[in-house]
């Protein structure tokens, strides 16, 4: 506990988010392994391809305009 105390607040929390993370990981994994009995030949999915499912990765949406785009694949600086 002393070694997360002294932790930066950047560190701690990146450790954090990992916990959480391998936790969301874990417990997914127990849904998908309480799930494998019935799946069948046609309907099996993989452990990945069940947590993709359950968790879609996020997409980062870019918020610049039309024309600061355009001005970086052209190379202009604004």
């Amino acid at each position: 506990m002393d070694y997360v105390l002294s932790l930066s607040l950047r560190r701690a929390s990146k450790l954090l988010n990992k916990a959480i993370e391998s936790k969301k990981r874990e417990d997914t994994y127990q849904w998908w392994l309480a799930r494998y009995p019935t799946y069948t030949e046609e309907t099996y999915e993989s452990f990945d391809e069940f947590y993709e499912k359950v968790y879609p990765p996020k997409v980062e949406m870019d918020t610049r305009s039309k024309d600061e785009i355009m001005n970086e694949i052209l190379g202009k600086e604004g």
